[in-house]
């Protein structure tokens, strides 16, 4: 007896561990694309389009705490730093032989400190999938926009009616400047925050994760126009 109880209180002490090493907290470095949408509601009376879309990288780590030694449950958190950049044709027009056209381009530079409750399924040694849902605090950096007007007309002919070439190429105007904007409250927000629902697949150290969210926070509000966002992304990763 004395020996059948030694060896239950051993395999006991195995598994104890062995949970406890599964459920340890891990770190997790690596890269994303991202894609950023813009949607535009009554947002500027000459603005013919409904919104536009910014594709970026981001570089990524995140921590994941333990929360339970039994249950596979993790809060995680860490920080993002993305670099977005678009451009959305606003108007062509074709006139015999020659054409022009208004291009809009937006570049943007943010931090994101997310906030993630994950449930990790072990479904062999090796192989992990782990559905989750945070918060996501958005910082911008930069957040710029640019008019370009391209054309197949001689620079001659445009001389001839009043019209600077070079103006055509348009100049960045920062969507945080008040003095650009026409007044604070025109510039875009700095913060935003949001949710998110992804999954995650590990083999491994290898991590690909999908996620998707809304902003809660809007890029532009003022009266009845706003700028809404929603965020796609896509990471490879290495956890430790």
């Amino acid at each position: 007896m004395k020996k059948l109880i030694i060896a239950i209180t051993s395999i006991a002490l195995s598994v104890s561990t062995l949970t406890a090493q599964d459920n340890a907290g891990y770190n997790r470095i690596g890269l994303s694309y991202n894609n950023t949408h813009f949607g535009f509601d009554k947002f500027g009376d000459d603005l013919e389009i409904d919104g536009t879309s910014l594709n970026g990288i981001g570089i990524d780590y995140i921590h994941g705490f333990s929360l339970s030694r039994a249950i596979p449950i993790f809060l995680e958190t860490g920080l993002n730093l993305n670099f977005n950049f678009g451009s959305e044709n606003l108007e062509s027009i074709r006139e015999g032989n020659y054409w022009a056209k208004s291009n809009l381009s937006m570049q943007n530079i943010n931090a994101q400190v997310p906030v993630n409750f994950v449930y990790r399924f072990n479904l062999a040694n090796d192989l992990s999938i782990a559905p989750y849902l945070g918060l996501n605090f958005k910082l911008h950096f930069t957040e710029k926009i640019k008019t370009e007007i391209t054309t197949n007309i001689p620079d001659r002919y445009l001389i001839q009616a009043g019209i600077d070439p070079e103006e055509l190429e348009g100049e960045w105007t920062s969507l945080f400047d008040e003095d650009l904007m026409g007044g604070e409250k025109y510039t875009w927000n700095r913060f935003q925050m949001g949710w998110h629902i992804g999954v995650g697949f590990r083999y491994k150290p290898l991590y690909l994760g999908v996620q998707y969210g809304t902003d809660f926070i809007s890029a532009y509000s003022y009266k009845d126009s706003s700028v809404n966002t929603g965020n796609l992304k896509i990471s490879l990763a290495y956890s430790f």
